[in-house]
């Protein structure tokens, strides 16, 4: 009884473990499609952040290659939260990211 008390305070003290997303990343026109399309990222995140991981995965160096993200057809803020992308735009419970070396959409 004892532990028991003790492991259920242990869990009420913990901080709660922030909310995931699933993020779809599909390709547009010359992008390479990569081996493995879809992540998990904490929804409380800037969309800068996905920007910036994306980046790490095409390897691409620095600001010295371009890259255009899209959301059903539009560019988000990279200060916008994630979670907020998600609830808004999220298909079928992943949130669908295009992305792309040149401009897709006007």
């Amino acid at each position: 009884p004892a532990a028991a008390a003790a492991a259920a305070a242990a869990a009420a003290a913990a901080p709660p473990k922030p909310r995931k997303t699933k993020i779809h990343f599909v390709p547009v026109g010359s992008a390479p499609l990569m081996k493995k399309t879809k992540f998990a990222i904490a929804s409380d995140q800037r969309f800068s952040s996905v920007t910036n991981f994306l980046r790490k995965m095409l390897k691409l160096s620095g600001t010295g290659g371009s890259l255009f993200l899209y959301i059903n057809c539009f560019v988000p803020s990279p200060d916008q939260l994630v979670g907020d992308l998600d609830e808004c735009f999220s298909v079928r419970g992943e949130l669908v990211v295009h992305y792309s070396f040149q401009e897709a959409w006007g």
